[in-house]
């Protein structure tokens, strides 16, 4: 038996001075390669570098990323200039289909670790500059519709978030900044590359439908001046009624001090009655996703009823007060 003991002991030892020896080798040989690693700042969720590269060279830095996360690369380079993205053992990777070409990579990563970016100078002497982000990612708790988010902002940078929702759902982005009179720019796309909100000159609120299921990008970027800022992302729970239905109903708990949002579609002339029991410690606030209030928290308490003024989706936002509540709305449309 001790024998047996002092075998597995042997064994044991060899493993880990193998797995040691093999680290070391690694890490030295990354140390030794002449690559340059990528660290982005406290906070940030991108970094930025540059340099000049001569005639039929190449260059190349690593970066340290998540498994399964999203990581989207962008070279900006003369004509002739490439980029590829690989491994440390050289594999390369696989971008999501139509969004990479020879100076950009996006694309989900395999496992967490190191990766290589190579960039090659063709036949001439380029200057280039590199782009990395990657997104922080937004989830929802079980249950809610939405997320309440913050961050700060130096001058001339941005922060990128990334959720996953479904097509037809309704997505609603909302940036405020700490000082009203800072403006910041709102940017959302698929990873599919199909642009909601370009961020020229639209503003920082988002709302519409969604075309596709995939994951989103929202991107804030603040102009000259730093900011703190918040962010509520919201998707409302759809309600349909059964065919042939005129009214439908959800039950739930809504724990204090948070917003439930539902959204449901209605025609011109139609009304709406919306009734919540029981009402106490609960406001309602409806909105048709042009914008369009229908009734505000502060009037009529967690009920309304009232005509519709077009065809389109409208929004049910119901927040609680000090207490947690469970409560049935039930929505009738004639």
């Amino acid at each position: 038996m001790k024998r047996s003991n002092s075998m597995r002991m042997m064994l044991l030892v060899a493993v880990i001075s193998l797995i040691t020896s093999t680290a070391w080798t690694r890490a030295t040989s990354l140390a030794d390669s002449g690559l340059t690693r990528i660290r982005f700042a406290r906070g940030a969720t991108s970094g930025e570098v540059s340099g000049d590269l001569k005639a039929n060279t190449t260059i190349r830095y690593v970066l340290r990323a998540a498994a399964r996360q999203l990581m989207d690369v962008n070279l900006s380079a003369p004509e002739g200039a490439s980029l590829k993205v690989t491994t440390t053992g050289g594999r390369r990777l696989t971008p999501i289909e139509g969004t990479s070409g020879s100076t950009g990579f996006r694309g989900y990563l395999p496992y967490t670790g190191d990766y290589i970016l190579t960039i090659a100078s063709g036949n001439q002497k380029i200057s280039y500059s590199l782009y990395v982000f990657i997104p922080v990612r937004v989830s929802f708790d079980r249950g809610a519709t939405s997320d309440a988010l913050e961050g700060h902002l130096k001058a001339n940078q941005g922060l990128d978030y990334i959720l996953r929702a479904g097509e037809g759902q309704v997505l609603e982005v909302n940036v405020t900044p700490d000082e009203a009179d800072v403006p910041l720019q709102l940017i959302i796309y698929g990873v599919d590359g199909d642009v909601l909100r370009s961020g020229m000159g639209e503003g920082s609120s988002f709302r519409g439908e969604l075309p596709t299921s995939q994951d989103y990008i929202v991107s804030v970027r603040a102009g000259e001046q730093a900011t703190d800022f918040s962010m509520d992302v919201i998707i409302p729970q759809r309600i349909r009624f059964k065919t042939g239905a005129v009214s439908g109903s959800v039950f739930t708990n809504l724990p204090a001090h948070h917003t439930q949002y539902y959204v449901l579609r209605a025609m011109e002339d139609q009304t709406m009655q919306v009734k919540i029991t029981p009402d106490d410690d609960l406001e309602l606030m409806v909105y048709g996703a042009d914008g369009t209030v229908l009734k505000e928290y502060s009037h009529g308490g967690a009920s309304f009823s009232g005509e519709l003024p077009s065809d389109q989706d409208y929004i049910l936002a119901v927040s609680a007060g000090a207490d947690q509540v469970s409560y049935r709305l039930r929505v009738t449309i004639r």
